[in-house]
């Protein structure tokens, strides 16, 4: 129905040449962006990624969170991005 959409979602997962990825990455009590709001964090003005989704830690799932989202250690944050910048998150995460 939605080809472009397809297409997209399918190089993403599965291309290893395409540098775009989508990760799971869990928050981390430790982690320096526990209890900031995504603005706060920088994931997106630093790192380059956009979170698609947050599912908190109890169970609910946020899509297409907006800026305002607070990010707390058990979250798993969903983020598409480069590998290298994916990687970055996952050590500012903890994960």
């Amino acid at each position: 129905i939605r080809p472009e959409v397809e297409a997209f979602l399918q190089s993403t997962i599965h291309d290893r040449d395409m540098e775009l990825r989508i990760e799971e990455l869990r928050v981390s009590q430790k982690s320096k962006l526990n209890g900031l709001n995504l603005v706060d964090s920088g994931i997106r003005k630093d790192l380059n990624v956009i979170i698609v989704a947050i599912r908190k830690g109890g169970g609910e799932m946020s899509f297409n969170p907006s800026s305002e989202s607070m990010i707390e250690a058990g979250d798993i944050l969903i983020a598409l991005g480069r590998a290298e910048d994916l990687d970055e998150l996952a050590k500012m995460l903890g994960s």
